[in-house]
């Protein structure tokens, strides 16, 4: 939906809330009171209990309407079918650079739109700065193992995912 980093919401059916568990308490008051222990448990909206206490990104709240009018507007199918071109251009070309070693099948039903991959010879964090200098976005993945991560989305172009590829083709 192309929400800033870190930000995200949950849609579920009601009998699917009750088998989430808040792990971050909320500020919301009635819940603050009940886990106080000040007052008896009483059903309340998952919404807020879900909802991490801290400052809220209201301009990010208020945009999500927009952003599912626009994702309605062009169909879920085919949004769904314009990130998997996308990424099925990207990893074809990632899979056949000899120094390169892609990380994500390439078989549709086991990716969409994050693609993973190393280069040999550098170092992920590297790989994307280098990208960076190219305006070309790329991030590190947060994990043990260092990948180079990248994610053709329904606002790129196949021309922006060949620039993509070209400059990673230029990094022997």
């Amino acid at each position: 939906m192309f929400g800033p980093r870190g930000t995200g919401f949950i849609w579920g059916r009601p009998e699917a809330w009750k088998t989430l568990q808040c792990t971050i308490p909320t500020f919301h008051s009635p819940f603050v009171r009940i886990w106080a222990k000040d007052t008896p448990f009483q059903e309340q909206p998952p919404g807020p209990l879900m909802t991490p206490g801290g400052f809220h990104s209201f301009e990010h709240r208020w945009a999500l309407g927009k952003a599912f009018e626009f994702h309605q507007q062009l169909g879920r199918q085919r949004v769904a079918e314009r990130i998997h071109a996308l990424n099925r251009q990207m990893k074809e070309g990632l899979a056949k650079m000899p120094h390169v070693r892609l990380r994500t099948p390439m078989a549709e039903a086991l990716s969409a739109g994050i693609l993973c991959f190393e280069v040999e010879g550098w170092k992920a964090s590297d790989v994307v700065h280098r990208l960076e200098e190219r305006h070309i976005i790329a991030t590190v993945t947060p994990y043990v193992t260092k990948y180079v991560r990248i994610s053709p989305s329904l606002f790129n172009s196949p021309e922006e995912v060949e620039t993509a590829l070209r400059e990673l083709r230029a990094l022997t």
